[in-house]
């Protein structure tokens, strides 16, 4: 739960600061979403690369 709160975390803060840089909703929702995922599949493969 912690991992999946994060990456809502820094989407978020990434989607942010995109829409404040460039008052584009649509550029800001992808770069969210993608920094959010992002997020999830590099700690993802952190914890799987560690087992």
């Amino acid at each position: 739960m912690p991992l999946f709160i994060l990456g809502l975390l820094l989407g978020g803060i990434s989607g942010g600061i995109t829409y404040g840089l460039t008052t584009d909703g649509q550029l800001a929702a992808i770069v969210g979403v993608v920094a959010m995922v992002l997020t999830w599949l590099g700690l993802a493969s952190l914890i799987i690369a560690d087992d």
